[in-house]
C-alpha cells in the first residue's frame, strides 16, 4: 500500500511561499517552543479531509481541506494589514503555479476577520482568515492485477488467440 497524503510536505511548501512573498515566518498554531518575534503568521489545519460527493475512489482521490491563517502583532492595524496581504497572496499567479505543480488548488479564501482571543488580547492582536484547498492525492493502492489468463496453453487475454465456438 502507498503512503497517504503528506500534509507536512504541503504545509512546508505553503509556509516557504509565505516567507518568500511576505518576508514573514509562518508557524504551526499552538505549537510548543519559545514565543516568536512579532509580527508572524500561524496556521491551523481546521479540517484536513473534506470528502467530495463526486469522488468515491481511493486512488488519486480529490478532497478538500480548510486551513486557518492568523497574523499576530502587537497592533491590530498591523495584524489586519498582514492578514489581508496574506489572503491576497493566495490569489496571485506564483501561488497558482506552485499549487498546480504540487497537486493542490486554492478554491476559496474567506474574508479577513479579527481573531483576537480574550486570554491573549493584552499581549497580542490577531486577524485571520480561512483558505479552502482542493487536493489531488497521489495515493494508489498497489493491488495485484491479473494480466494474462491461460487455459490449456491458450492465452485467453489475447483476443486473436481466443476461439469462439
Amino acid at each position: 500500500m502507498d503512503k497517504p497524503y503528506d500534509y507536512e510536505a504541503l504545509m512546508a511548501l505553503i509556509t516557504d511561499e509565505i516567507k518568500q512573498e511576505t518576508g514573514i515566518e509562518c508557524y504551526e498554531a499552538n505549537s510548543m517552543g519559545p514565543q516568536q518575534s512579532y509580527p508572524f503568521f500561524t496556521f491551523d489545519i481546521v479540517d484536513p479531509h473534506i470528502e467530495l460527493p463526486f469522488t468515491d475512489n481511493i486512488n488519486f482521490e480529490q478532497f478538500e481541506m480548510t486551513i486557518q491563517f492568523d497574523a499576530h502583532s502587537q497592533n491590530i492595524y498591523e495584524a489586519t494589514n498582514l492578514a489581508s496581504q496574506l489572503s491576497k497572496m493566495f490569489g496571485i499567479q506564483s501561488v497558482g503555479l506552485l499549487a498546480e505543480q504540487n497537486g493542490f488548488y486554492v478554491i476559496e479564501t474567506e474574508d479577513v476577520q479579527n481573531t483576537d482571543n480574550v486570554i491573549s488580547i493584552q499581549v497580542e492582536r490577531r486577524s485571520g482568515f480561512i483558505v479552502r484547498l482542493r487536493i489531488c492525492d497521489s495515493f494508489q493502492d498497489d493491488i495485484q492485477t491479473i494480466d494474462d489468463v491461460n487455459l490449456n496453453g491458450a492465452n485467453l487475454s489475447d483476443k486473436n488467440n481466443y476461439n469462439k465456438e
